[in-house]
């Protein structure tokens, strides 16, 4: 038995670390990222790579709209008034996962990829306001969102390189423990490590690596770990229900952030 996994886990790292097989960062993810990153980008400039993609604009025009972007009722249908009001946090976090979920081919349904991404974004999201609200994270906000929006990226890049039935399984119904088990003993790897082995592969810093290869351990090691698992717990309890990033986006406005805030810091 011991020798089946040993083999089956070899068989799947080897797999995942051909360069060559494995998919890439979408280039939109890449293009608004280094433009996050240069503070010498504008808002200008941001409107730029976002009006070439459709469901993106549409998204950040509906949460613009919303009652709490918009508690005067001055609605705005003009792309780069939308940007102006969300501003460039706001706008940057939603338009990262817009491209992420559309950038990845995944073999599931379009509920299951909307489901998995609203989530992702909700964790990234929740994970942002825990660090900027405590001084122990050891990494910035900026970069906790990243690990965030990324922590189940393994569960993807299984689905789309060792296992194209993994998302018509039963895992997205297991609880993590439940669900590492399975991926243990259907592939000899979970989606943890398999993330950490991608990401490197993608030269993503060490410290998302760390983040995402961890976000399940029992005792975690670091506080940005400890960030990302807690969010990842919240998001499950009490946005499960929610199946679209704008209505994430909204609802976390609504006082949930401050919620999650509350009892990160009783927990810690």
């Amino acid at each position: 038995m011991q020798s089946s996994h040993h083999t089956l886990r070899q068989t799947s790292l080897e797999i995942l670390s051909i360069v060559d097989n494995v998919p890439t960062l979408p280039d939109q993810f890449i293009k608004i990222q280094d433009m996050l990153e240069d503070a010498d980008s504008t808002l200008d400039d941001l409107t730029a790579i976002i009006e070439t993609d459709q469901a993106t604009a549409a998204i950040l025009l509906k949460v613009a709209n919303s009652s709490y972007y918009n508690p005067l009722g001055a609605p705005v249908s003009n792309l780069a008034y939308a940007i102006s009001r969300l501003g460039r946090q706001e706008t940057g976090d939603i338009a990262l996962s817009m491209s992420l979920l559309y950038g990845f081919a995944i073999p599931a349904g379009i509920a299951i990829i909307r489901s998995f991404w609203t989530h992702a974004f909700a964790v990234a999201q929740i994970s942002r306001h825990l660090s900027t609200h405590i001084n122990q994270a050891k990494n910035s906000p900026d970069v906790i969102f990243i690990a965030g929006l990324l922590h189940d990226i393994g569960r993807i890049i299984l689905s789309m390189r060792i296992d194209m039935s993994y998302f018509e399984k039963e895992f997205p119904f297991f609880d993590e423990k439940a669900l590492m088990l399975a991926e243990q003993e259907a592939y000899g790897i979970d989606h943890a490590e398999a993330g950490q082995v991608v990401l490197k592969l993608w030269d993503i810093p060490s410290d998302i690596q760390d983040i995402v290869a961890n976000h399940h351990m029992n005792k975690p090691s670091s506080v940005d770990i400890q960030i990302c698992q807690f969010a990842d717990s919240f998001a499950a309890e009490h946005l499960s229900n929610i199946l679209d990033i704008e209505d994430v986006q909204v609802k976390l406005k609504e006082g949930l952030l401050e919620q999650a805030l509350t009892a990160f810091i009783e927990q810690i």
